[in-house]
């Protein structure tokens, strides 16, 4: 029951948290599916390993408790779907740019969107965006991570932040967005601009666009980059991310931002001065 001596031991070692068919293929392949369940079943009921997830399992440090151990979210929230990718909100956590800590995964999927309930609590999938699914080009802008010697994939950060910037509702909310592009230090400017573009949405582009010129000086963005944006973005003005009448018309980008978007603070601080 316990399994070839030594083999699932050096399995959990190196696999904080893995799916049932990772489990299967490398601690008992070629043997029935019914014997691998007994095994994680087994582990399972001597607080070795813990049922996290649908399909997915964590390893269960020898010196912790069981019932009080919780694995990795993100790492959990990564294996439940093959083809999940880590973004929005939790995409800007791991590059290190959220401000607020959020209960829910969110990871982007080709299967059913829809939220999950596990261990480590909810996991949302959303589906890719249209425009990216039309030319098949879901995996663009997307990187590998390490996380706990694991493989982890999530957009990168100049996709994360056009995919937050189209779907403000993800990513915590406008003020959250807003701080978040406001602690931003780095980046590829053109990758950004050039998945802005591949929207199809001259919103979108009217609001990178003006974010970018907003930070031209201190971001070293090129002015071509910025006549690129212009040509695509609105003929006449449209508010933008949930803004009203008193919202900043941004001139040259038809776009009505909310009052403070591209000068936010962070509970009345501004991000700087935060230590």
């Amino acid at each position: 029951m316990v399994g070839p001596k030594g083999k699932v031991e050096r399995f959990l070692s190196s696999h904080p948290v893995f799916t049932r068919t990772e489990f299967r293929k490398t601690v008992s392949p070629g043997q029935p599916l019914s014997s691998s369940d007994s095994l994680l079943k087994y582990h399972a009921a001597s607080g070795r390993i813990r049922h996290v997830a649908p399909g997915v399992y964590a390893s269960v440090p020898p010196h912790l408790d069981p019932a009080n151990f919780h694995p990795d979210r993100i790492l959990v929230a990564s294996r439940i779907r093959d083809d999940g990718v880590v973004a929005y909100h939790t995409a800007l956590e791991l590059h290190g740019l959220a401000y607020s800590e959020s209960s829910q995964t969110q990871l982007l999927s080709g299967g059913r969107p829809g939220e999950i309930k596990t261990l480590v609590g909810p996991v949302r999938f959303v589906a890719q965006p249209a425009s990216l699914r039309r030319r098949s080009e879901e995996m663009s802008g997307t990187i590998t991570m390490d996380r706990r010697g694991l493989d982890v994939i999530a957009t990168g950060v100049e996709r994360t932040l056009v995919d937050c910037i189209e779907r403000p509702d993800l990513t915590g909310g406008v003020e959250e967005l807003a701080n978040a592009l406001h602690s931003v230090k780095a980046f590829d400017v053109g990758k950004f601009a050039k998945f802005a573009l591949g929207r199809d949405n001259q919103t979108l582009v009217g609001v990178c666009g003006a974010w970018l010129e907003s930070r031209k000086d201190d971001l070293f963005v090129d002015t071509q980059v910025l006549d690129e944006l212009k040509r695509a973005a609105p003929p006449a003005p449209r508010p933008a991310l949930g803004s009203d009448a008193r919202g900043h018309a941004m001139e040259g980008w038809n776009v009505v931002l909310p009052p403070d978007f591209l000068n936010p603070s962070f509970e009345g601080m501004s991000p700087e001065m935060m230590p």
